[in-house]
């Protein structure tokens, strides 16, 4: 089950204070980008468009992320 929008791994993954190891090719360029773009403008609104981004990438494929799902929240 994925965490809440308001829970504080999404800002953790999305500014890189957390490190998901993970052999699946998408959510490894997801979480590089998401990364690099909150880099070039770490405001509040970007930050929440990526976080809701990271969000929906991992609704759309939450069959496939379940080991990414488990790092996120613990």
């Amino acid at each position: 089950m994925l965490p809440s929008a308001d829970h504080p791994c999404w800002k953790k993954m999305v500014t890189g204070e957390m490190e998901i190891r993970s052999s699946n090719l998408s959510f490894n360029m997801l979480a590089f980008n998401v990364r690099i773009r909150y880099r070039n403008d770490p405001s509040p609104a970007n930050l929440a468009k990526l976080i809701e981004q990271a969000q929906d990438f991992f609704t759309k494929f939450e069959m496939l992320l379940h080991s990414e799902i488990k790092s996120l929240v613990s």
